[in-house]
């Protein structure tokens, strides 16, 4: 039985970046890239690379793409039984071209598979997930699913990533059941309802949805740091690092989500959990790929 259960989305992202002005309707040499993605995928790889014992519940196509993503994490030591490959779909895809700057210039995507996350893979989930420590879910659950996640998989704590501010919607009026929530600045306005501009906003932010029943709220804030609060404690941390050339802004979220869970799991404070998960996404920002190679738990006690 393992400690961490997580519930969410495979994806993969492919990317184009031309070595000239891009000319449409034409081929453009340039260079491709195919890299795993999906934040609940990638809290996943971060966890497995911590060491932490963790089960994976997912859906994907039994297409060299969706095979390829399930071996990587049964590689790490990840328990992948629960992933569904599906004959006949394609792995949720993101296909983006870059202009020469580096900007998107156009992009597709096709993330239809992830309506197969229904609840029959819910209560796989929840019967995995019955002696675990922490069960986490990301927001790519379509709303009825979400909803039917956070009942089936009570009373063991739940962890919320809302993915996009877009996606946060499914969450606002579940959030109050999730013990442990990680948004940006931009999705806690939307799960509270109120713009935060300034740190007393976040205070304000954070002691609504600590109202709401949630126990640790970490409002992470890009180049701003990091705010957290619960348990009778709260404070604003300094960003922990610098986004590299070349490095992830997006991996930096999904590895201090990681980290936050395993920080729970092993009986840290809620401020120790802040300063150990904000070292995981320092090192994700150092990291051209959505999770850093890098990341041990012995680089981050290093740092």
């Amino acid at each position: 039985m393992s400690e961490i259960v997580v519930v969410g989305g495979i994806t993969a992202d492919i990317e184009g970046h031309p070595y000239e002005m891009l000319v449409y309707a034409d081929s453009n040499p340039g260079t491709i890239s195919i890299s795993y993605g999906g934040v609940g995928r990638n809290i996943v790889e971060n966890l497995g690379r911590l060491g932490a014992s963790v089960s994976f519940y997912s859906v994907a196509g039994d297409d060299l793409t969706g095979r390829g993503a399930v071996r990587e994490l049964s590689e790490l030591g990840v328990d992948v039984t629960g992933v569904r490959l599906l004959p006949g779909e394609n792995t949720a895809m993101y296909l983006s071209i870059l202009n020469l700057v580096g900007d998107m210039e156009l992009a597709l995507c096709n993330m239809d598979v992830l309506e197969r996350i229904t609840n029959d893979l819910i209560d796989e989930a929840a019967t995995g997930a019955t002696k675990s420590a922490m069960v986490a879910l990301d927001t790519n659950l379509r709303e009825e699913t979400l909803a039917y996640a956070v009942e089936r998989l009570s009373p063991v704590p739940l962890f919320l990533d809302p993915v996009s501010t877009t996606k946060a919607e499914r969450a606002k009026g579940l959030i109050g059941r999730f013990h442990t929530i990680k948004p940006n600045r931009a999705e806690a306005e939307v799960l509270t309802g109120m713009e935060i501009r300034d740190p007393s906003a976040l205070e304000r932010a954070g002691a609504l949805l600590l109202s709401e029943g949630v126990s640790r709220v970490f409002i992470t804030l890009s180049g701003g740091g990091l705010y957290f609060c619960g348990e009778g404690d709260s404070g604003l941390l300094p960003p922990a690092g610098q986004l590299t050339v070349g490095g992830s802004a997006t991996g930096a979220g999904d590895a201090f989500s990681a980290a936050a869970i395993y920080g729970f799991v092993q009986g840290m404070g809620i401020r120790e959990t802040a300063l150990f998960a904000s070292k995981a996404a320092a090192i994700a920002l150092e990291s051209n790929a959505a999770v850093s190679p890098l990341l041990t738990l012995a680089e981050i006690e290093r740092r």
